[in-house]
């Protein structure tokens, strides 16, 4: 009903944009690998409660305990792998709670570190489902630890993060640096998902606080970006910048004439603070040449790609299309140039590129550590050990749905038990 009324409305406004990207993401978290993390996550997480009368919650408790138990033997360095019959166990009691894990909010339950101390030592941290203020802000703080931490995984990636960004309330922590690195999170992974009203709402909000705040320093900004060798001042306008870059992208991939007028204004800024600075690298030279050649200013538009051809984020298809546009700037064709690179879709694969290659090199359990995030070694040990039981189940989800050939091959010793699991 409410998208009928919008697509009947005609002008659609930021607001209805906005409702509308919070339907999409709700979607894009109900698949199976996000459901079965957070089924691992709620088995933790009740594992803090002392008891409750919910008959659901009753329900689920009974089916977590082989998954705890699981949880307690898996060595968080190690290598071993679970066997075909534990990964089918697992397999079983998630699906049998699977309708319950979708439709609970996790947050109902205590805090994720609660129910590592109550696995690890049988210590009740917590008894009630009524969370209190200081309850609220830690794990607000888990799922912000979280959604960077798993960013770069093999296993987890992208889509677990994105779980968790949706997961934490950055308006419901103090103002400061922290909350505004996780709203820049927030948006490039919500940008990443094509969530552009929500990637802008939150950086619309950082790059106000940004100009209100121009004097605080910035040390987790430096450590993210790997700027440490700018001062506080150089380190604000980077920041200033990434935030308009990034609230550019979302506005160009709009669909209103007025967001593309307003993406341009947002480039003409990103390019503003990283002058300022002196910067050279691969995103300046996208964002000059594409505002260049919509102004059809060739002369410069040329200059910036021949330094973007050069690139090693660039594949061998993205660096013939830069070389056929810098000939057709050339041959004075500014019309078949920007459609041979700079449609919207190229700008977005080359910024992700680039944010991606800084991600990757961030080392986030050090950089955790190193700034006293609380809890950080015990969760990185939990994402370690989430990570095997879903890589575990989603080896043998196949076998689980019957696959009797590949069971023989892989655990014909438990063949017989597979078959009664699932049942």
């Amino acid at each position: 009903m409410f998208i009928c009324l919008i697509s009947c409305s005609g002008e659609k406004t930021d607001q209805m944009m906005l409702e509308l990207d919070q339907v999409k993401l709700n979607e894009n978290l109900n698949y199976d690998k996000i459901v079965f993390y957070k089924y691992a996550k709620l088995a933790i997480r009740s594992a803090a409660i002392q008891d409750t009368t919910l008959p659901e919650y009753q329900n689920f408790s009974k089916q977590s305990e082989s998954t705890i138990r699981t949880l307690k033997s898996i060595n968080p360095n190690g290598k071993d792998q679970l066997s075909v019959f534990e990964a089918l166990r697992l397999y079983k009691s998630y699906r049998s709670v699977k309708s319950f894990v979708k439709e609970t909010d996790e947050d109902i339950f205590p805090t994720l570190v609660d129910g590592f101390i109550a696995i690890k030592t049988g210590k009740i941290a917590v008894d009630t489902f009524y969370p209190d203020k200081n309850k609220l802000n830690n794990q607000n703080i888990e799922h912000a630890a979280l959604s960077v931490a798993v960013l770069t995984t093999r296993d987890l990636g992208q889509p677990i993060a994105l779980y968790e960004c949706s997961k934490t309330a950055p308006e419901k922590l103090e103002d400061g640096e922290v909350k505004t690195l996780l709203e820049f999170i927030r948006g490039f992974l919500f940008f990443s998902n094509n969530l552009y009203y929500l990637s802008e709402d939150g950086l619309t909000r950082n790059i106000k606080w940004l100009d209100k705040n121009q004097q605080i320093a910035l040390p987790y900004t430096k450590a993210f970006f790997g700027w440490r060798n700018l001062s506080d001042e150089q380190t604000h306008h980077a920041f200033h910048g990434m935030n308009y870059l990034f609230r550019g992208f979302d506005r160009m991939r709009m669909n209103r004439k007025i967001d593309e007028e307003r993406s341009l204004e947002d480039f003409d800024l990103f390019l503003k603070d990283m002058n300022t600075l002196g910067l050279q690298n691969e995103i300046i030279w996208l964002v000059d040449s594409y505002l260049n050649l919509k102004r059809e200013n060739p002369e410069k538009a040329v200059q910036s790609l021949e330094k973007l051809s050069k690139s090693t984020l660039l594949s061998d298809d993205e660096r013939e299309a830069i070389q056929k546009t810098i000939n057709y700037q050339k041959n004075r064709d500014a019309d078949a140039a920007l459609k041979t690179v700079y449609d919207k879709a190229f700008l977005a694969k080359i910024g992700t590129k680039y944010m991606v290659a800084i991600l990757a090199k961030i080392d986030w359990e050090r950089l955790m550590l190193e700034n006293n995030i609380p809890h950080a070694k015990e969760i990185f040990s939990g994402i370690k050990q989430v990570k095997q039981l879903s890589n575990a189940v989603s080896s043998y989800t196949s076998k689980a749905k019957g696959s009797t050939k590949t069971l023989k091959e892989t655990g014909g010793q438990f063949l017989d038990q597979a078959k009664g699991l699932l049942k």
